[in-house]
């Protein structure tokens, strides 16, 4: 079984996106994450092709997505149309749509694999439910829960709309959803709030109608999670260069409940690619010890529920098997 991930992003440093992230937590236990680059002019392209030096699973190619030149369709129609030629791109049997703010948790991505190539290819299900939690405070809800086939046979399954979901020709598998529900996939797009300038002009390039939604002075979500007023708080920052007090690490509502790789980052001032591969040393790349230690974490969650359903199942087999026997004591006849 070849497993295969895919993104489309276009410049994820000025939209404050945690891509590297992103990327980094599937890379190690795919066979290739394939990234289509919209023709950033943010050093966005250059980082991932330093990325790619580094782990040749990673491949990068650059092309101007068709929302660029197209009119806004007002559902990022187009948007979908840039992954899924991604998606088309790979070479994969089983995929994970990967969004450049949409971060897994390394234990998800492992253990799905590892889920899949045991379970072989006649398992007849075309994909597996994944949970993602929204970490937002513009016009959704904050902490939103979502289900969504996000891990899938590629014969099997398209992008849907905007690229949130994918659409899946077959049957969706439930089966690893404790494991998930404890590991959700974390979406962070509006993490970083000095970068909510750059947010806005990236959204602005695929939505038409996003102007209205997003103006200063109407962001009800916002006021109503935090308690403070937006536009006052963008206005402050624009003019005085100070964060307000929601988006200082301590403060942060959200803070700890992001994947531990995503918590250091609550409230920095800049995403800076350079300061996060000097950081870093490199891209993440677990050793064979911490392999083990994912798998050990994903088992003490997942296995024994599997060891409770096959047990349920025994049960029911044995208690088929004890009727079939008494029936045929009986001669065939009903008790």
């Amino acid at each position: 079984m070849k497993f295969s991930a895919y993104m489309f992003i276009r410049n994820g440093i000025r939209g404050g996106y945690t891509f590297m992230e992103a990327i980094e937590n599937v890379l190690p236990f795919v066979d290739e994450f394939f990234v289509l680059d919209g023709k950033s002019d943010d050093g966005t392209f250059e980082a991932l092709k330093g990325m790619a030096l580094l782990d040749p699973r990673l491949r990068v190619e650059s092309e101007e997505p068709a929302y660029m030149s197209s009119p806004k369709d007002g559902q990022g129609l187009l948007l979908g149309a840039a992954f899924d030629l991604a998606r088309q791109k790979c070479a994969g049997d089983w995929l994970v749509q990967v969004q450049a703010d949409t971060v897994f948790h390394p234990v998800t991505v492992l253990a799905a694999r590892d889920f899949l190539e045991s379970a072989g290819p006649g398992w007849n299900y075309d994909a597996l439910e994944v949970v993602r939690h929204q970490y937002r405070w513009n016009w959704q809800e904050m902490y939103r829960e979502d289900r969504l086939a996000l891990i899938f046979r590629k014969a099997s399954g398209r992008v849907a709309g905007d690229a949130i979901n994918v659409a899946v020709k077959g049957r969706i598998s439930r089966r690893l959803l404790p494991l998930f529900n404890k590991f959700p996939v974390a979406d962070n797009a509006w993490i970083f709030f000095e970068n909510i300038s750059g947010k806005i002009a990236g959204c602005a390039e695929i939505w038409g109608a996003l102007e209205s939604e997003v103006k200063e002075g109407n962001s009800a979500w916002y006021d109503s999670v935090t308690g403070r007023d937006f536009r006052s708080d963008l206005k402050d920052y624009r003019e005085k260069g100070v964060l307000p007090p929601f988006w200082k690490t301590a403060a942060a509502p959200f803070a700890d409940k992001l994947p531990g790789n995503l918590r250091p980052l609550a409230g920095s001032v800049r995403y800076s690619v350079s300061g996060r591969f000097s950081e870093k040393g490199g891209i993440y790349s677990p050793g064979a010890v911490e392999i083990a230690e994912l798998r050990s974490l994903a088992a003490s969650v997942h296995i024994p529920l599997l060891h409770r359903l096959d047990c349920a199942a025994r049960e029911v087999c044995h208690s088929i098997h004890n009727r079939i026997r008494t029936l045929l004591r009986r001669g065939g006849r009903a008790a």
